[in-house]
């Protein structure tokens, strides 16, 4: 930390705490399981973008894993609000974290933990790949790993376990791509590393319609491309799809839009940012500096 920058500010159940003092259990289900839920946010200009979606999907995500999260839906936006205030931050990476909490004894399943672990924290934004990759298109390739079957974890609880993701990732970045692509048990397309992924064919939108989390992000995509006049489609797609899209992108919270020129070493399109991809990162950008969907901080 240089001389005069604050030290940042997190809340830890119940009480705000600079940064080397916000401490959780070493016993924390979260920790030792990977046993909670969590949602990211992004502050732009002042606002933090869909906050109401985001809480409506930490707390269903929290509902299927059986946590209760220990504070209203408008109970915990006030807090989100209140950390980003108390870190004087206008644009802002956001984590809301809540686990099971810490148990009578270091064990699995008991249901014998009273009182869940809630942890926010925001800091200056964050991003996925470089400025210069956000311009001129990022590189992908397929990976060889598969996330945690549908059947043992829905895709749509945003939970902590990432291991699957954190690994695809590396895999990527190993291979000298910027992200890869993962597959279901289907074969279909599901996701990157931690984004939703969309093509681009005759001017249709397409992103995959099952074996996914959910995006906040892709739902703004899906928005922006209806009002753009754009057809936008939740589909099966194809390893062969996307090989033959005109444009591909990928979407998230913490990366915005991230256009993709390369996908395992197939160009796409003339090997640029395609104009739709382009017109719905603008759109996307425009709404988040405008405040559209976005409640203010200050």
């Amino acid at each position: 930390m240089t001389a005069g920058e604050s030290e940042p500010v997190v809340y830890v159940n119940g009480t705000f705490a600079p940064k080397s003092e916000a401490k959780i259990s070493v016993f924390d289900q979260g920790l030792i399981f990977g046993d909670g839920v969590f949602e990211t946010l992004v502050a732009v200009n002042g606002y933090l973008f869909m906050l109401h979606e985001h809480m409506d999907r930490l707390f269903r995500s929290a509902k299927a894993v059986r946590i209760s999260v220990p504070k209203t839906e408008e109970e915990l936006g006030g807090l989100i609000v209140e950390t980003v205030r108390r870190n004087n931050l206008r644009d802002a990476y956001v984590k809301v974290i809540v686990t099971r909490g810490v148990g009578s004894k270091p064990l699995l399943g008991r249901g014998d933990v009273p009182t869940p672990t809630l942890v926010i924290f925001a800091v200056p934004p964050v991003s996925v790949v470089s400025e210069e990759k956000l311009k001129n298109g990022a590189k992908i390739v397929s990976s060889t790993i598969k996330r945690t079957h549908p059947d043992s974890l829905d895709p749509r609880i945003k939970s902590l376990n990432y291991l699957p993701n954190m690994l695809i990732r590396m895999e990527a970045i190993q291979a000298g791509a910027d992200e890869a692509i993962s597959y279901g048990f289907d074969g279909f397309v599901s996701e990157g590393g931690a984004e939703n992924i969309w093509i681009v064919k005759d001017g249709f939108l397409m992103t995959p319609s099952h074996g996914v989390l959910e995006g906040i992000t892709r739902a703004a995509v899906a928005e922006i491309g209806m009002k753009l006049g754009h057809k936008v489609l939740f589909a099966n797609i194809g390893k062969y799809d996307v090989y033959q899209a005109d444009e591909v992108f990928l979407c998230s919270t913490a990366g915005g839009i991230i256009p993709v020129t390369e996908v395992d070493s197939r160009r796409v399109g003339d090997g640029s940012p395609g104009p739709i991809t382009k017109a719905v990162d603008e759109q996307y950008r425009e709404m988040l500096r405008n405040g559209i969907h976005g409640t203010p901080i200050y």
